[in-house]
């Protein structure tokens, strides 16, 4: 990929707050689904400390400010505390149009359990959805679904070490909805019923979510947790608890963990988006103002020590992973720091120093020799009280020692030579794009995205700033940084005189080894840590662009306005198309396709694979006269990349820029036609890549999905799936190039663009490096239909066996539908996949407590005549699986019999109205779902036209119709996807 790191930009700024999270979390971070735990979330931007572990007289002072901060909030939000010390934080913002996002934050999580509540924290948040005051149980599922919300999109929740937040996305900032969102809170607050008869049905859900979220990387952060702290309370309160406990948990269990610490002055509701502030203030006084606690106050639980000292080694072999990590890091604890403009520097410094360092491991990675395939460094404060520094990188089993050596080598290369004016520079450049470019998309913040960020501050104790307060703060001090300020800031970050050396993944340094693993990874470290390293050499300041200007001569043959849609479509003279629409969705947002050839549906069948090499091996392989880290050099300060990506029917190359960068974009894109690069060392880096990818997947359930499930249901097609490593290593760079390169010089071009641009600039950028391209043979024979058409196994269910010693197994249920191009049956068939998966839930789910998030959906091919699987998928236990597919075969009978009824449908289409008339406002549907490849198939300029109004129009009648003509017998297939038995 091409400047990957210019793209950070488009993120946020908060990524200044600490460069990267721990990698001993970042294997489950993520906002997940609700009721799901989580060690720790992941932003929208990059990774940030989690919240603080602080008793609750430590809590943040009024709307989450830091009392001893010397820095003034962001002054659009408004905050506000209750006599009882329950606090808001509200914001108004328009993007999206009428929603409102609204979260309440709880500084409690598992940390804050005794020994017999381990579990509690995440148990009580999915108790919180099966009854309370104003909601009795399984209706307040049906309440959000009724106002047009999706749960687990916009209806949602998650527990971490130390805090639970509940999530809600309100279809509309009036006084109805926001009275009625608000009554919702009020009741996670206050109003859990805990019914015994609903906490014995949702225990078996937690043990079936255990069970799913079991993994060689789970069981790999246990076991790493347990060495780095092994007197700190974080190891031994991972969220989700443990089976003892959850089930054996009862009322009294709850109600004791909900009582203490689900209390006001440990709650901030915060609401961003489309609503009256005063409106909101004076619903929010009415809701709380009366909320009293429940019982005493609890201390906070003792959280131990964080005590190493010198060298200290751990292994873990986990035989199913796919690679073997490497990691060197420190941990100390110390004070949660107040938040000052100071701070916000220092943490600064060791970012820009981060990032420097960060280059250069990227750098050696596009080396001929690179021991690994991918490296990361990292620094900061984890929960506001964990002081850590990390450099790790990822690779083969076979390489592990030789990666150990060349990070710890980078490592303490930085720390006695320091860094260069020049890779400084680099650095400033990119973290002076990012705050402007904050600045600039300030006005279009996804309201969600602003919310969580709000979330974050309060759990860090952290002031709120604005990207104008930021930008403000942080550029003169990012101006008069000098390399002496960014090397001493390394070196503090490394100053702790011990080092912990880690070794994890599929490396097993016990089989028929003299040594024990601790004594071989000791010798290596030390072995490298006594060789020479040399001061990094100075690297010539690469130019962009290289190519001589293009010829003047491109010439408009055609131009087609379409008014209602804002769409100017273009042809020149030489064949190429253009596409575009200006919007004002996203401030500072330009995105774009360049389109052409046929897409992997064309990969032949005798390289089975290709397609998954050629892809990445040409986005690393850069441009023929210049290479993916001189291009990165190049570009620093940018905020301008490109992507080559290969699709079902097209090759593409996807652009992202700014409006100050459009001729950039138009530089890269014509680099990337004219002189495109294919090189060795890309090539054999991705190879390792997918190596690894594959060696893990084989091992695990989901893996074997990706691997060998999908090709089953296309029935065996090789261009579904990933083919064996032979197949892979079979494939040269001359396959690549005999593929991809006469089509990227003689197939059309269509380019699409959308977003923050000036219409008459973006045409005669498009004239000038693309319009006076030598013609394309428009003609273009398309390649001849396979024989071997994708198709579903009808009438057949197969079993694959996966040599793992997870015990759960993976069900899908299959049907064969049609093919994409009837969009009215497309569209009502992802409606009936709604119902189905909200059948799915209540009766797989709910009912019978064997599978943590069971769905649906429908996979309607663009590229294959009549091609469709409408698709079940549940995870269960080995045991479960055959009660389980009658389950989900009695649910499509009952629907092709009985249709669907009315509720189920209003529940299901109000929710998909709401999300569509959102994504109707993104750049990202007008790009890839309206005008890319639009030249081939006009008619989804008419989809747009009746997107909307099409989905108001279906009936339940229609839904059930699709059933009984899709959801029958002989239409189905199954595949299951268990443990191998011991024999096999």
């Amino acid at each position: 990929m091409i400047h990957r790191d210019a793209t950070r930009s488009k993120e946020r700024t908060a990524w200044l707050r600490l460069i990267v999270l721990p990698v001993f979390l970042l294997s489950l971070i993520g906002w997940p689904a609700p009721g799901a735990f989580t060690p720790h979330k992941k932003p929208s931007f990059l990774p940030t400390a989690d919240a603080a572990l602080q008793p609750v007289a430590a809590m943040p002072a009024p709307a989450g400010l830091n009392a001893n901060s010397d820095l003034k909030a962001d002054p659009s939000i408004q905050s506000g505390e209750l006599a009882n010390g329950f606090r808001f934080l509200l914001k108004q913002n328009q993007r999206p149009e009428q929603r409102v996002s609204v979260h309440l934050y709880i500084r409690a999580g598992s940390l804050n359990e005794t020994d017999g509540q381990r579990g509690v924290a995440h148990f009580l948040e999915h108790m919180l959805f099966n009854g309370s005051t104003h909601f009795p149980p399984g209706e307040l599922i049906r309440y959000f679904q009724s106002i047009g919300m999706q749960f687990g999109n916009d209806a949602n929740a998650h527990t971490g070490f130390d805090e639970t937040v509940y999530d809600i996305i309100l279809p509309d900032g009036d006084a109805e909805n926001l009275q009625k969102g608000l009554l919702v809170i009020h009741d996670y607050a206050m109003g859990a019923l805990l019914k015994e008869e609903e906490i014995k049905k949702e225990r078996r859900v937690i043990l079936a979510e255990m069970r799913s979220r079991d993994s060689s990387a789970y069981r790999t952060l246990k076991a790493t947790l347990a060495f780095e702290f092994p007197t700190f309370l974080v190891s031994r309160r991972l969220p989700i608890g443990i089976p003892q406990v959850v089930g054996q948990a009862d009322r009294k269990l709850l109600k004791g963990f909900y009582d203490a610490w689900y209390r006001p002055e440990n709650m901030v509701l915060v609401m961003v988006g489309d609503f009256d502030i005063a409106l909101a203030q004076s619903l929010i006084k009415q809701q709380f103002d009366g909320f009293t606690p429940r019982a005493p106050a609890v201390a906070q639980p003792a959280l131990g020590t964080i005590d190493h000292h010198g060298l200290n080694v751990f292994y873990h072999h986990e035989p199913e992973a796919g690679e073997t990590t490497v990691r060197i890091e420190t941990l100390h604890e110390e004070e949660p720091p107040a938040d000052t403009a100071q701070r916000r520097g220092k943490e600064l410094i060791a970012v820009l120093a981060n990032r420097i360092v960060q280059n250069r491991l990227d750098a050696l990675l596009k080396t001929p020799d690179r021991p690994f395939t991918s490296a990361t460094v990292g620094s900061g404060l984890y929960m506001n009280r964990i002081r850590y520094s990390e450099i790790s990188a990822d690779g083969s089993a076979e390489e592990w020692a030789r990666s150990l050596s060349a990070i710890e080598q980078e490592l303490r290369r930085a720390l006695l030579f320091g860094f260069s004016p020049a890779e400084l520079e680099r650095v400033k450049k990119d973290t002076r794009k990012q705050l402007e470019n904050a600045v600039r998309e300030a006005p279009t913040r996804n309201s969600t995205a602003l919310a969580r960020e709000m979330i974050r501050d309060i759990a860090e104790s952290r002031v709120p700033l604005s990207p104008e307060q930021e930008q403000k703060l942080l550029a003169p001090l990012l101006e008069a940084v000098t390399i002496a300020d960014v090397q001493k800031a390394f070196a503090e970050r490394w100053k702790d005189e011990h080092r912990l050396v880690l070794v994890t993944g599929n490396v097993d340094l016990a089989r028929k080894a003299s040594r024990s693993p601790q004594e071989m990874i000791r010798n290596v470290f030390l072995t490298s840590a006594g060789s020479g390293v040399h001061r990094p050499t100075d690297e010539t300041e690469p130019r962009f662009p290289y190519l001589p200007a293009p010829s003047d001569d491109g010439r408009i043959a055609s131009r087609e306005i379409l008014g209602d849609l804002g769409i100017t479509r273009i042809r020149f003279a030489n064949g190429v198309r253009l596409n575009i629409k200006p919007t004002d969705y996203k401030t500072n947002e330009v995105l774009a396709n360049l389109v052409f050839g046929e897409g992997r549906a064309a990969e032949p069948k005798s390289l089975p694979g290709l397609s998954l090499l050629t892809g990445p091996t040409l986005d690393e392989s850069g441009l023929g006269g210049m290479d993916t880290n001189a291009l990165e050099r190049a570009l620093a300060g940018k905020s301008t990349y490109v992507d080559f990506r290969i699709g079902e029917t097209y090759f593409n190359f996807f652009a992202e820029s700014v409006p100050g960068e459009l001729e950039l974009m138009f530089q890269l894109l014509y680099a990337h036609v004219t002189d495109p690069g294919l090189r060795d060392d890309a090539m054999t880096l991705v190879r390792e890549r997918l190596r690894q990818e594959y060696q893990s997947g084989i091992r695990s359930i989901d893996g074997m999905l990706k691997i060998a499930g999908n090709r089953y249901l296309a029935g065996g097609d090789s261009r579904f799936g990933i083919p064996s490593l032979a197949a892979i290593d079979a494939i040269g760079l001359d396959d690549i190039r005999d593929w991809i390169m006469p089509q990227l010089r003689q197939a059309p071009l269509e380019l699409s663009i959308v977003g923050d641009f000036d219409e008459a600039a973006v045409i005669e950028l498009a004239r000038r490096y693309l319009g006076g391209l030598p013609a394309r043979n428009v003609q273009t024979t398309p390649s001849p239909p396979r024989a071997d058409q994708p198709h579903l196994p009808v009438g057949r269910t197969h079993r694959i066996p996966v040599k793992t010693e997870i015990p759960k197994a993976l069900l899908v249920a299959a049907w064969q539908t049609d093919d994409f191009w009837d969009i009215r049956r497309t569209r009502r068939l992802s409606v009936l996949a709604d119902v189905f998966s909200e059948r799915l839930r209540q009766q797989i789910r709910e009912r019978l407590g064997v599978s943590y998030s069971p769905y649906a959906f429908n996979r309607a091919s663009r590229a294959y005549p009549g091609y469709g699987v409408f698709q079940a998928h549940v995870n269960v236990a080995p045991d479960q699986v055959n009660a389980v597919l009658q389950a989900i075969n009695a649910i499509a009978s009952d629907l092709a019999h009985n249709g669907v009824n009315a509720d189920e449908y209003r529940r299901a289409i109000d929710p998909m109205l709401t999300t569509i008339k959102e994504y109707r406002q993104t750049n990202g549907y007008w790009l890839n779902s309206v005008m890319t490849a639009s030249s081939r198939a006009p008619q989804q300029y008419e989809w747009a036209r009746n997107f909307i109004e099409d989905y108001q129009a279906v009936s339940a009648e229609e839904l059930s119709g699709l059933a009984a003509t899709y959801l029958v017998p002989k239409r189905s297939a199954a595949l299951i996807i268990a443990p191998a038995a011991k024999s096999e």
